[in-house]
Order: structure tokens, then C-alpha cells, then sequence
């Protein structure tokens, strides 16, 4: 009996372990600074701008870029794919778009985890993300914030559904250097 209740507990395990494992796949685990291969200069130009002088960037985030695998992707990129880099102490700008052709609202946020609902940073979100605070097909809003520390997090959609769908990019800020745009190696 010792060793059939033994064999029990090792086969328990082993189906928790495998239960845990995809509730992980469901929901964005923490990350670490990401390495990333830059975005071709002309996909780049198109989301991305900064003045080094006056340690400023510009971010266009188009939700819902028809043409993709998923309509929760931001730039087209889903899971974190996309690698968002900012030197910490510069003013950051964000465009926060829907596609006009886009088929859900979204919204945007840079948060410190997974399903994070308040922003990292002060005033690193749309306002009310979570309720009002979204855009929809062809709408326009943005916001300012300056990330004061390193940091690695997310860039979502803090609507129900959407960051567990895929909505996500990785959102880092680093110590110096200049802003960029990749994707994970």
C-alpha cells in the first residue's frame, strides 16, 4: 500500500505541475531585460521618434492592426514580441491608436506585471484604462510620462480579455543609450 500511495502522490504532482504550467501560457509571466534585433528603419520611422538633445521620444501604438494572427496585437506584435526600449529620464509621448478598421476598443498602459492595473509609472497610462479610458476604430489619444528608474514591464491593454489574449509588448527602461524598437531574439 506505501508504495501504491507514493506512486499517487508523484502522478498528483506531476498533473498539478502540468495544470500550473498552462495557466502560466495563459497569463504573461514576469520579465527580464530583453536583448532585441532592431525593427527595419522603415517600420521604425512609422512608430517611433526622438530628439537625443532634448532626451525626448515620440511612440505611435496602432491596437488591432488588421492583417495579423490576432486582433490583440499593438504594431501588429503580439506576447511581448515587440521590445520597447526608452532611456530612463526621458520624456516619453505616447500615441495610443485604434485602426480604423480595428474590431474591439482598447486601451494603453505601461504596467510592472502581469494583469498590472495601475501604471508604472506617473502618468504612464491613458486615463481609466480599465472603464472609459480606451480608444476605438480610428480614435486618437495620447499621454506623457518620464520613467524615473530601469525597469522591465508591459505595454497593454488593460481591457478585460485583452492582455491574456496576447495584448502585450515588452516595455523597458534602460540606463542609457537611445530609444528603439525591436523584437525578442
Amino acid at each position: 500500500m506505501g508504495g501504491r500511495r507514493w506512486l499517487l502522490i508523484v502522478l498528483g504532482v506531476i498533473i498539478l505541475s502540468g495544470c500550473s504550467s498552462a495557466s502560466q501560457l495563459a497569463s504573461p509571466s514576469p520579465l527580464a531585460t530583453v536583448v532585441a534585433r532592431p525593427l527595419p528603419s522603415a517600420e521604425m520611422s512609422q512608430s517611433l521618434s526622438f530628439d537625443a538633445a532634448n532626451r525626448t521620444v515620440t511612440l505611435t501604438m496602432v491596437a488591432n492592426v488588421p492583417g495579423t494572427p490576432s486582433d490583440f496585437n499593438y504594431n501588429g506584435y503580439t506576447n511581448g514580441a515587440l521590445v520597447i526600449t526608452v532611456p530612463k529620464g526621458w520624456d516619453v509621448t505616447v500615441h495610443c491608436n485604434d485602426d480604423p478598421a480595428a474590431t474591439y476598443a482598447h486601451s494603453c498602459t505601461v504596467g510592472r506585471g502581469p494583469e498590472a492595473k495601475t501604471p508604472a509609472f506617473p502618468g504612464a497610462s491613458l486615463p481609466d484604462p480599465t472603464g472609459t479610458g480606451f480608444v476605438t476604430a480610428g480614435e486618437k489619444k495620447t499621454f506623457r510620462f518620464t520613467p524615473g528608474a530601469p525597469f522591465v514591464g508591459r505595454f497593454a491593454c488593460l481591457l478585460i480579455g485583452h492582455e491574456s489574449g496576447g495584448m502585450w509588448a515588452t516595455f523597458q527602461v534602460v540606463n542609457g543609450g537611445e530609444p528603439s524598437l525591436g523584437t525578442k531574439l
